[in-house]
């Protein structure tokens, strides 16, 4: 039913009045329950919202912590890979000699009319060739060792020098 207009200073009806009390009533129930169910729906999705956002940070967060270890582990890798030799704590050495920890030997080698070789566990680092004519030809070349690692050359002939490395 409708509203029923009632014209400004004349007399209505209860019956008039009455219908269009129930059509307003009506209308602020229907009003009234169109919010109820909108503000349950908002809060229906709020709610959904709120547990994506949940799952989401939770796994951020797992992420970031997984982010950590693998730095931590870059840090730890990159500290106990250090390359770098410490000159300041480098010594002679005489061969055959073994590594007391990771380092660089070099091996400088002189001679003429000979060949020459260095070797790290029986294995060939570094050759010397000499020159016939009576020239003395120097050559010389660093490389790494482990702890260890036995240096040895068929000549020992030459300036050998280990230089641990820098923070060893």
């Amino acid at each position: 039913m409708p509203l029923t207009h009632i014209e400004y200073g004349s007399l209505a009806s209860s019956e008039t009045m009455n219908d269009n009390f129930e059509y307003l009533d009506d209308r602020i129930t229907a009003v009234a329950n169109n919010l109820v169910s909108s503000t349950t729906s908002i809060y229906s999705n709020i709610s959904s919202q709120t547990a994506s956002f949940s799952e989401q940070i939770s796994g951020l967060a797992s992420d970031i912590n997984e982010l950590e270890g693998d730095l931590g582990d870059l840090r730890n890798d990159f500290d106990s890979q250090n390359n770098a030799p410490d000159y300041s704590k480098g010594v002679g050495i005489t061969l055959p000699y073994t590594a007391e920890a990771d380092g660089y030997v070099y091996a400088g080698v002189y001679g003429s009319d000979y060949t020459s070789y260095v070797y790290v566990n029986e294995k060939i680092v570094h050759g010397h060739c000499g020159y016939s004519g009576g020239y003395n030809v120097y050559s010389g070349s660093m490389f790494r060792v482990s702890s260890g690692d036995i240096i040895t050359a068929d000549r020992t002939s030459g300036s050998y020098y280990f230089y641990p490395m820098k923070g060893a």
